[in-house]
Order: C-alpha cells, then structure tokens, then sequence
C-alpha cells in the first residue's frame, strides 16, 4: 500500500507537471533546472530496497528450514555525476551502494546452550554508465528518463556463532556461495538500473530530486548540485 501511494504521488507530481500549472513557477525564474554545459553531481538514499522487497518474498521457504528469519536493510546510497551535452541531454556516471543481511535461528543449541544463529549478508556497490534525457525542463521543473549500464560487484558473507561447527545447512542452494562457514565470496555481474526522474529548483544551482524505477531502490530522493 506504501509502494502505491508513493507511486500515486509521483505520477500526479508529473501530470500537473504536464498540466501546465507550472506557469506561475516559469514566470518567477529567469533560468532552467538542467542548462547546457554544467555539471551536476547529486547525492541521495533509497527510501524502498528492491532486495529487501525480493527477500521478504523468499521468508515463506526458508523459514520451511529455519527456525527464524529476520531480514534488516543495508542502506543504498547514490552518488552521481552529470554533464550537460545539451538542455535536454546529460551523460555521466552513478555510483550506487546495498544490500541486506538476514538474521537466521535455527533449533538446535552449540555447545554452550546457546540456540545456534548467523547472517547471511548480502552487499553489492555499482559504478554505472548514465544517459538522461530530460523531456520537459522549463523554469524550477525537471522531468527526465534515464538509463545506466555498468559493473555490479556483489559479496556474500556467512557467519555464525557456533564455535565447533565449520559447516551450515543452507534450506535453499546458493550455488557459488560454499557451505563452509566462515564463507565469504565477491564477484562481478551486469549492473543496470531505468529510472523516471523529477527535479525541482531550490535556486539556480541547488535541487531536490527524486527517482522510481528499476535500481536498487524502487524509489530515491536527494539534492543535486550544479556548477
């Protein structure tokens, strides 16, 4: 229901955007949002993990196995850059960071009495390439679309508090990640990420933006800055 009204929200922002009933906003500035040859670096946080959304769907399975399981979020964090070829065209790059880690019981106790638990840790950083097109940039609005494509480093990490065992069952196959603990494996992947943009003007060089699509978060918002 949350992931909706936000959704909700953002469209209507742009409707009226495209409404014209931004013309009292046009009036009251002499520059545009996104101008050709500047530079624009933003810095924002995910308000909707896409992993977090992803794990909570498996929790049915693997609590088939496990005792518990507790999922907590690692903050995704964007830092991007951007240069203006043109008043509707910038290019640069997004530098994008996340993850989760769930927290699993099982029912047995170790040697200590102690009910037997670990986190299997998930985090990924990205560096991607970045083209946005900014269809409607007039005054303190900026409605963009925007596609990157790139590297995607990924790390799984086990742990647990077992200090005889140096194995652990996992209820699902993992496939790469060894079951002998403690593991911890890196590698590269694609990165990718489509998102619909919406910026607007606080002054000549500073905006609040927020974005929706297919990321590491279904929805961000920070400031951008430009030079």
């Amino acid at each position: 229901m949350r992931l909706k009204s936000l959704c909700v929200l953002f469209t209507w922002l742009n409707i009226r955007w495209l409404s014209g009933q931004t013309e009292t906003y046009r009036a009251e500035v002499d520059y545009s949002a996104f101008t050709k040859g500047k530079t624009y670096i933003s810095g924002g946080f995910g308000l909707i993990n896409a992993n977090f959304i992803l794990a909570r769907t498996l929790e049915k399975s693997l609590l088939g196995s496990w005792k518990e399981v507790n999922f907590s979020k690692v903050p995704n964090v964007y830092v991007k850059g951007e240069y203006a070829v043109s008043n509707h065209l910038g290019v640069g790059l997004n530098i994008a960071t996340g993850g989760l880690v769930a927290h699993v019981a099982m029912d047995s106790l170790n040697n200590q009495n102690v009910r037997i638990a670990g986190d299997l840790t998930y985090k990924s950083w990205s560096t991607l390439a970045r083209i946005n097109y900014h269809v409607l940039n007039d005054g303190v609005w900026d409605f963009y679309m925007g596609l990157g494509i790139g590297l995607r480093m990924n790390t799984v990490r086990v742990t647990s508090n077992d200090p005889i065992a140096d194995r652990w069952d996992f209820p699902v196959n993992l496939g790469v990640v060894e079951k002998r603990i403690p593991s911890s494996l890196s590698f590269p992947s694609l990165g990718a990420d489509v998102t619909l943009g919406l910026a607007y003007s606080l002054s000549q060089n500073i905006a609040f933006y927020t974005e929706m699509g297919m990321a590491k978060s279904a929805l961000q918002a920070g400031f951008r800055v430009g030079f």
